[in-house]
């Protein structure tokens, strides 16, 4: 067992080097094999040649090709990673071994999935609240729109200390943008230049708040105050349940390898949504609700990708909040496409 244990915890390692070394040669260098026996050994084949090349230490070829059809397998365990094949052999005379490959792609493919992508970035939003209109409010109504009246409901200033973009500035190099998609497809036409992509992911922003504003429920209504407690961390997350939609052109190579050039737009569900403060006078406050946000989401996006990285930015079309200020998010960072 403790070799067996050692021996994953290797390919562990050896597979996240392997998925690095590959990118690279994707056109050549298909596979790996590792042996067990009398040490730990790792070897890189070339799926045109078959031809081994030692990655670890010096091993003698032949003994691995003479075990290729003869070894003797009592008890046989695979792992299924995407195209990726983990093989674990023992054999009734102790000795083990392990087999890494990955499934080579059918040369007229045009469907290819991609697991567990995982997106990195920043966002921040465009304020068009009508702050210019606060000067005419009344304080007596009450308005649940856009307007300077609803800008007011949502978040009461007194006059002498009216309300401005500034109080819902944020912190830009710590407003993050994570994103984590299940799955995307991709779906080819026969010339493999055009083709869709769709998926399923959760779309998470954080808008980390320079400012000392708080979120409140109100008799069943958000509004926004100016806090007394001065806050080292104060939050707005939100995490949309997402499907994308894109177009996808090749720009060179094909199927998904080589630079694409993608468009298209996400659309999200409110999923979870809650504030972080942290302050010395009241500690750690985590409060869930959905403060007034939308419900959905639409949000255009362009993406240039490149074999397993991509580029995004993408402006929502949708305000963060159902009324009151008017802010439109955006988002851009470096999106790893997945397994």
């Amino acid at each position: 067992m403790n070799k067996l244990s050692n021996t994953y915890s290797f390919v562990g390692s050896m597979l996240m080097i392997l998925m690095i070394y590959t990118s690279g040669q994707a056109q050549r260098k298909q596979s790996v094999k590792v042996e067990a026996n009398k040490g730990l050994h790792v070897y890189a084949v070339d799926e045109d040649s078959e031809t081994a090349i030692n990655l670890s230490r010096d091993t003698t070829l032949p003994a691995i090709h003479e075990q290729k059809d003869s070894f003797p397998v009592e008890q046989e365990d695979t792992v299924v990673i995407g195209r990726w094949r983990i093989i674990h052999r023992e054999s009734s005379h102790g000795t083990s071994r392990t087999d890494i490959y990955r499934v080579p792609k059918p040369a007229n493919q045009l469907v290819f999935t991609h697991w567990f992508a995982f997106d990195f970035g920043w966002n921040n939003y465009d304020d068009r609240s009508a702050y210019a209109g606060l000067a005419d409010v009344d304080p007596n109504v009450k308005v649940y729109d856009y307007s300077a009246q609803g800008l007011y409901t949502f978040a009461p200033r007194p006059m002498s200390d009216p309300l401005s973009s500034s109080t819902f500035s944020l912190i830009p190099e710590k407003s993050v943008n994570v994103d984590i998609w299940i799955f995307r497809q991709q779906r080819f036409l026969r010339n493999k230049r055009l083709g869709i992509e769709y998926g399923l992911g959760l779309w998470m922003n954080n808008f980390r708040y320079r400012n000392n504003i708080t979120y409140v429920n109100a008799g069943g209504h958000t509004i926004v105050i100016v806090d007394s407690v001065n806050f080292k961390k104060n939050k707005l997350f939100t995490e949309y349940l997402t499907v994308p939609l894109f177009i996808c052109v090749h720009l060179s190579g094909e199927g998904d390898r080589g630079f694409q050039l993608k468009a298209g737009a996400n659309f999200g569900y409110l999923f979870k949504s809650r504030t972080k403060q942290i302050s010395d006078a009241r500690g750690k406050v985590k409060v869930n609700d959905n403060f007034n946000l939308s419900t959905f989401r639409i949000a255009p996006e362009l993406v240039l990708a490149w074999h397993s990285w991509s580029f995004y930015v993408n402006y929502s079309l949708t305000p963060l909040h159902q009324y009151g200020v008017k802010q439109y998010p955006y988002a851009f960072g470096i999106r790893f496409n997945g397994f």
